[in-house]
């Protein structure tokens, strides 16, 4: 009975160490910054020895919560959820802690250029974008403005192969 609890034990601690999770880090100017994170990603990554792989990982773009309502709104709408209410990063192929991939935002498609790192039962991947290269428009409020550059940090549990 001790045995079969403490496996218990041990199959929920992993469960809850492979939960998905996505952060944007978003620099303002001249000063500041705030994160939008979501925790409903969507998509399986396949580990194959020292490779890994993903045929497509998706998130809602509604589903990023930065801590405070409205500015939630404003980043949905500065991403153009209404018509393009996913983010997608496709065609992952990877080893030896370094991978690309092809990320869809507000429908535009580029490569991305992602280092990894297996952690436990996860892959946890970085990489970084240019919000202006997905056309998406500079944004600037009482002289504080969004940094072009977005770094994006995502964790994801993986599927042994």
């Amino acid at each position: 009975m001790k045995v079969l609890l403490a496996l218990a034990l041990s199959l929920a601690s992993l469960s809850v160490m492979a939960e998905s999770k996505i952060t944007l880090s978003i620099s303002l100017s001249p000063a500041g910054s705030f994160q939008a994170v979501s925790q409903k990603l969507k998509g399986n990554v396949i580990k194959s020895g020292e490779s890994v792989s993903a045929d497509k990982i998706t998130v809602s773009i509604e589903s990023l919560k930065t801590g405070i309502d409205l500015r939630d709104e404003h980043t949905w709408k500065h991403m153009n959820s209404a018509k393009h209410p996913k983010a997608t990063l496709s065609d992952v192929k990877g080893s030896n802690g370094k991978a690309t991939g092809t990320l869809e935002v507000n429908g535009v498609k580029k490569p991305v250029a992602i280092v990894y790192k297996i952690v436990a039962a996860t892959v946890a991947a970085k990489f970084t974008v240019k919000a202006s290269e997905f056309g998406l428009k500079k944004v600037e409020y009482l002289g504080v403005g969004v940094n072009d550059v977005i770094a994006v940090e995502a964790v994801l549990p993986f599927v042994a192969r």
